[in-house]
């Protein structure tokens, strides 16, 4: 047997980011910026911040949806689509803490990372986008008692 073959099917640890745990509805992205909204909360590390709120297990399948956003002050396209493309492979090899905070909430997580660093390194950019996600757990099992 191939290793290709040991990476696909149902069962398999590969750690994918499917598009039905991209955060693209606006009404669900909306909430997150709205200050007058107990219910939404943000944390930040370094150059990266998340915003996020918890929602009903009946408003999509998927444990977590995720955004990721860097603003055009950041540099041309190019430069933020980089930056996008590591914190979502940060994301990605880090899912299972996402997965592990909204199982225990027992709501669906609906976050969205957004970069606010000036040219930052890609080992920055990592470093912080992985320990924002470890510090959004932390503050998760924070308000568990809430």
């Amino acid at each position: 047997m191939d290793g290709a073959d040991s990476l696909s099917g149902p069962g398999s640890d590969r750690l994918t980011f499917p598009r039905s745990r991209h955060l693209k509805r606006k009404r669900l992205i909306e909430p997150l910026f709205d200050r007058s909204d107990p219910s939404s909360n943000s944390v930040r590390v370094g150059c990266v911040r998340i915003a996020y709120r918890f929602v009903p297990t009946s408003t999509f399948d998927e444990a977590y949806q995720v955004g990721v956003a860097v603003g055009r002050s950041r540099g041309h396209a190019p430069r933020r689509n980089r930056v996008k493309r590591m914190m979502r492979e940060a994301i990605r090899h880090n899912q299972i803490d996402l997965e592990r905070l909204a199982a225990r909430k027992g709501e669906r997580l609906t976050a969205m990372f957004l970069f606010q660093g000036r040219d930052e390194g890609s080992d920055t950019i990592l470093r912080d986008t992985v320990q924002v996600i470890r510090k959004l757990e932390r503050s998760g099992m924070a308000t568990d008692g809430i």
